[in-house]
């Protein structure tokens, strides 16, 4: 842990000019620029909301559908597009790591930091439209930034597992494609949550491990006001957090280890 935490503080710099580059040469070419960063996730929440609510007649009895709907696909777009980027991100700065020697890890972190700023926008979008549909958040907001350091750590450790991983065999890539996709419906983002817990009985404990779930849930208890409130029983916020926590901490020290053991190789293998 010592270790990790020195690597990053010496090559914080590089982190973030890698960061920076990786953003600057996403939107060089597009018109809009870094509107897409909001534009993206709103489209996808408009067509969530026509499908399931306007066409399917779904309804959420907590807040509007739309609502409900953006709590969960802002931070899973922000989840998912770091995932795939850095898929790819070690063997994006191949002839960087040829030129010169520096801890490889930086590089999956840098990818996870640049969706990270890609995707703050959205989420100050998010907190307006909830003030502009008069259901601001309460103080419990405060929790919305452990919660998107929380998911970064999260996310920082599976960049290390899929981008180490896919320079040793490039089927990785497609293999995290079809895990994003299947994640996806594994999440309550556009069902409600209590429905899960009636149709799957003793098995919404094993749902609950899935440590996005939690994330989704603890993003709603903060921004939505009463959300807590109608949470399954089942459901308990203090071992959540503990969980969510414990997950997203293991999975940074998991991904690490992983990422050193095939390190060496790495420049063999691009």
């Amino acid at each position: 842990m010592k270790n990790q935490i020195t690597v990053i503080l010496k090559h914080r710099h590089l982190i973030w000019d890698l960061a920076l580059k990786d953003i600057k040469v996403r939107y060089r070419s597009p018109t809009l620029g870094f509107l897409w960063a909001i534009i993206i996730p709103l489209v996808m929440v408009f067509i969530f909301k026509l499908i399931f609510s306007d066409i399917l007649k779904m309804t959420i009895e907590e807040c509007p559908f739309f609502i409900y709907l953006m709590t969960a696909l802002f931070p899973w777009v922000y989840f998912s597009s770091s995932l795939n980027a850095a898929t790819e991100s070690i063997l994006g700065n191949r002839d960087l790591i040829k030129k010169t020697y520096f801890p490889r890890q930086t590089i999956p972190i840098a990818t996870v930091l640049a969706n990270l700023i890609n995707s703050l926008p959205s989420f100050v979008v998010m907190l307006l439209i909830l003030a502009f549909f008069k259901t601001p958040p309460t103080f419990m907001v405060l929790w919305l930034l452990p919660i998107i350091i929380l998911q970064t750590v999260f996310t920082i450790g599976l960049a290390f597992i899929v981008s180490s991983l896919t320079v040793i065999t490039r089927d990785v890539k497609y293999l995290v494609e079809i895990l994003i996709t299947v994640w996806f419906y594994l999440v309550p983002s556009f069902y409600p949550l209590a429905t899960v817990a009636a149709a799957s009985g003793s098995l919404f404990k094993l749902y609950l491990l899935n440590p996005f779930v939690g994330f989704v849930i603890l993003y709603r208890v903060t921004l939505l006001k009463g959300y807590a409130d109608t949470l399954p029983p089942e459901v308990h916020l203090g071992g959540l957090i503990v969980w969510v926590a414990f997950v997203s901490v293991a999975a940074y020290f998991l991904g690490a280890l992983v990422f050193q053991k095939y390190e060496r190789q790495l420049s063999d293998f691009i």
